[in-house]
């Protein structure tokens, strides 16, 4: 039986949107000073671990992420659609306050009560996302053969990885905890599955 593959799920550095808890999606936020730290602790973890290359959702909050882990590492850096955030349309850059205020309570309790039937009000669905995800992360594991591969991409993104590896109910998004700079690691063979090793491990100071 051949060695399986590594997967490390990377959640991206800090950025004012994340402090302030905003919806972020496709909002060009860099990293602040903590996410800086937060990108070099994520690469710092990631040093020892034989990554060949690193997937990264091409907002810069996330590129920027993915590249301090690929100066540190060595490893190829790719671009990728498919590890890219949440469209979350009218929501983008407001608080769930503010979300509240504008749209009423009643989408957000949709949101909150079942998120893999829930579309973003002139955004993505999260079953979109999820049909996404899927095949890209198959792909990106397969790719990797017996090798270590990472993925840099976004919080909510992240938590539909666990969903969808997992093969658990979208409701589980909810009952996932994950830090900025955090890693999770998954192995993958074709008799195993995905197997979850790891789950936001913080980054190194």
């Amino acid at each position: 039986m051949h060695e399986p593959s590594k997967l490390h799920l990377i959640r991206h550095g800090q950025t004012d949107l994340n402090r302030d808890r905003r919806f972020r999606g496709l909002s060009d936020a860099p990293l602040n000073d903590e996410g800086k730290y937060e990108a070099a602790g994520a690469a710092k973890l990631l040093v020892d671990a034989g990554l060949s290359k690193i997937y990264t959702s091409p907002v810069p909050r996330a590129a920027q992420t993915a590249t301090a882990i690929a100066v540190t590492t060595g490893a190829r850096l790719e671009a990728d659609d498919a590890f890219i955030d949440i469209d979350y349309g009218d929501w983008q850059g407001l608080t769930v306050d503010e979300v509240r205020e504008r749209f009423g309570p009643e989408k957000l309790k949709a949101w909150r009560r079942d998120p893999g039937a829930f579309t973003f009000p002139g955004g993505d669905s999260i079953q979109s996302v999820m049909d996404r995800l899927k095949p890209a992360l198959l792909r990106v594991a397969t790719e990797a053969g017996e090798g270590s591969i990472a993925v840099v991409t976004h919080m909510a993104v992240l938590k539909l990885c666990f969903v969808v590896l997992m093969d658990v109910e979208a409701t589980y998004f909810w009952k996932v905890g994950l830090d900025n700079g955090s890693a999770g690691l998954f192995t993958y063979s074709p008799e195993s599955g995905f197997v979850l090793e790891r789950w936001n491990q913080p980054p190194m100071r």
